[in-house]
């Protein structure tokens, strides 16, 4: 039965809303990287044709405060809808991921999509300046998965946090330890190759076999991301949770296999960058590796719209049973 939203208790509305609002992350970034195709000048406000080489460029371009706040915003709404179930625990290993998309740029090599910015050699890079910042983005994103890692870790301990019996759940306890080992060990790879002196002088590409930072990442991401629309089709993933409708779990399928596709031809599209020449295959992959990420959550959004029971509030409700 319908939860009328007026009555619906708090629990349920953030829940709602924060599913929601990876829609409209979505939303607002594509509509950032659509109007920088636009409008080649800001100021003054001159319209033309420059589509950029791929969402990530948008880094460069006026649009990059958008950019950056949309990634770290979608990463803390991830991180906020954790659980217990292997599908919440995808989503916190994305939420480790997103940062980087934002803080490590991707390289240029066409500088006329990022505003004739120069590289000092005729193959791909960063521009000097921005190594900096990325560097101290890395810092800073270190110091912070170690703080979010011993803060669960206390958190998990505490009393009030554990089932009736005074002992954590055991599924909820793995989904956490697997999490905060892979942000540590994420967490030390990018610093290792920021600041080792023996490695860090290719930095940001010097991520082997990949090369980029930035664009295994990307891939890390959606790839990860990628398993939780296939774990949706099977089903209920989740104790009380709505079992998706057989329209619902077709779409899942959907979603998972065009993820799968789209990432083999971003892996295509980097590996024989000089076939593809101007076309933007790369923009073209991103956009729609976004749009189907906000289509997973338009859809489960209204899957789970009544749901009781969030995932990350079952063991708190079973605690007071």
């Amino acid at each position: 039965m319908a939860v009328a939203e007026d009555l619906a208790p708090t629990s349920l509305k953030t829940h709602r809303y924060l599913r929601l609002s990876l829609v409209l992350i979505v939303f607002t970034l594509l509509l950032s990287v659509a109007l920088q195709s636009i409008v080649v000048s800001w100021e003054p406000l001159l319209f033309g044709w420059r589509p950029l080489s791929s969402i990530s460029h948008a880094f460069y371009t006026p649009g990059r405060d958008v950019f950056v706040g949309s990634l770290m915003a979608a990463s803390i709404a991830l991180f906020a809808l954790s659980g217990r179930g292997r599908s919440t625990t995808l989503l916190d290993i994305c939420a480790v991921f997103a940062p980087l998309i934002a803080i490590v740029p991707t390289g240029i090599a066409d500088t006329r999509a990022v505003g004739e910015i120069p590289c000092p050699t005729a193959s791909e890079c960063i521009p000097t300046e921005y190594v900096g910042g990325a560097k101290s983005g890395v810092a800073v994103y270190a110091v912070v998965v170690v703080v979010v890692v011993v803060t669960i870790a206390v958190i998990r301990r505490h009393p009030r946090t554990r089932d009736a019996s005074g002992v954590a759940a055991r599924g909820s306890a793995r989904s956490a330890t697997l999490v905060s080992i892979i942000a540590l060990v994420t967490a030390a790879t990018v610093a290792v190759l920021a600041f080792s002196p023996a490695l860090d002088d290719g930095f940001p590409f010097n991520f082997w076999p990949v090369g980029s930072i930035h664009f295994a990442a990307t891939l890390l991401f959606f790839g990860v991301f990628a398993a939780v629309p296939i774990l949706h089709a099977g089903g209920p993933v989740e104790p009380g949770e709505t079992p998706p409708s057989p329209r619902q779990r077709t779409i899942y399928r959907w979603i998972a296999g065009l993820l799968i596709v789209d990432l083999l031809m971003l892996v295509a599209a980097l590996l024989f960058r000089q076939v593809f020449g101007e076309t933007p295959v790369v923009l073209i992959g991103e956009a729609v590796a976004l749009v189907l990420f906000a289509v997973f959550w338009g859809v489960q959004t209204f899957q789970r719209w009544d749901d009781p029971n969030a995932p990350s509030l079952i063991g708190r409700a079973a605690s007071r049973t």
